[in-house]
């Protein structure tokens, strides 16, 4: 019988973006492994396809978790399916409403673009934008179709890349411009908190999967999720209403399935703290759907994390191992609330 196969395409964009590139052998494996995560989705017999082969002994044994059948390789070479469930589907409508220009657009509408926020067409028209007395000090420029952290360059500090000591940051700007067109620029914020919402637009509807916290760097790279994020109930209700916006947005431009929004928590100049409630729009599973997922199946569950190894017995929270890190890549453990357990 043909079966099914989870899809873990999670370099998704960059067939968006059409890089026939491949990444360094290091994030290969990292995002190979994470991708064996979308396991929480599968039943018994499922195939689960990775960008590149998983050592079977890396995905551990979970308790009511099924073990599908692992493969990588040229789709075509592969046993035929009757499903397939994928990370990310390649559509034009897809590849349009994943564009951060399109998220930039919303958020004009919605009133809550960050001030200076712009698509930029080259070098020369970063270099203007910078030499304005109202340029931020910090700020980033992200490629169109990206994820992770990936494809984009940070200055927190100056000097400006119109600076004669600012040789290497310019190389990388020009790569970035040569590579992918038009960047995202926006102001970089001080962080004080990351979320998410996670959700799934069907014909019918909205179905709202939840409301998480994430777990970012210093870099704002990604490394995990937070089940029970600390949220004013204002915070969560303003939450909600962009996710419903970007729903009916996304139904206008004829997109249905899963979908996800990025937010955070910044420092103002002033002190205080404000909510950005639409930081990034993802027209495709998210790991932040993942973990409620993962939740549902494994009783406690109330964080997804990732680091290179797995925690040492005894010094932390209770957790249930996932993922082993092998030579090259990422662990991956759930933290499990005990019973009677505040939450944290």
């Amino acid at each position: 019988m043909p079966g099914r196969r989870i899809l873990a395409n999670l370099l998704w964009e960059d067939d968006l973006a059409r890089r026939r590139t491949t990444p360094p052998r290091a994030v290969l494996a990292t995002v190979s492994g994470l991708a064996t995560l979308l396991r929480a989705f599968a039943r018994e017999g499922d195939r689960l396809w990775t960008p590149a082969p998983v050592d079977p002994e890396l995905v551990l044994e979970v308790p009511g978790l099924p073990r599908p059948i692992l493969e990588s390789g040229p789709l075509h070479e592969l046993p035929p399916v009757d499903e397939v469930l994928a990370w990310g589907v390649h559509s034009a409508i897809a590849a349009a409403v994943h564009h951060r220009a399109f998220c930039l657009q919303l958020a004009e509408e919605l009133g809550c673009v960050l001030p200076g926020a712009r698509m930029v067409e080259s070098l020369s028209d970063l270099d203007r934008i910078l030499s304005s007395s109202r340029a931020p000090r910090s700020w980033v420029v992200k490629a169109p179709l990206s994820a992770s952290g990936r494809n984009r360059y940070i200055e927190r500090m100056g000097p400006q890349i119109s600076d004669p000591r600012s040789r290497r940051p310019r190389r990388t700007l020009e790569h970035l411009f040569d590579r992918h067109g038009p960047l995202l620029f926006e102001p970089w914020m001080d962080r004080t908190a990351d979320f998410g919402v996670s959700a799934l637009l069907t014909e019918t509807g909205l179905h709202i999967v939840g409301v998480h916290g994430q777990r970012v760097d210093a870099k704002g790279q990604f490394a995990g999720i937070d089940l029970q994020p600390v949220l004013s109930g204002a915070e969560r209700d303003r939450l909600l209403e962009t996710v419903e916006a970007v729903a009916a947005a996304l139904r206008r431009a004829g997109y249905a399935g899963p979908f996800g929004i990025d937010a955070w928590r910044y420092r103002k100049e002033g002190g205080g703290e404000i909510l950005h409630p639409l930081g990034e729009i993802n027209a495709r599973m998210t790991f932040g759907r993942v973990a409620w997922t993962l939740a549902g199946r494994v009783e406690g569950a109330v964080r997804l994390l990732f680091g290179r190894n797995l925690p040492a017995p005894g010094t932390g929270a209770e957790i249930l191992p996932l993922l082993g890190p092998g030579k090259q890549g990422t662990a991956a453990w759930l933290e499990i609330l005990s019973p009677g357990e505040p939450p944290v």
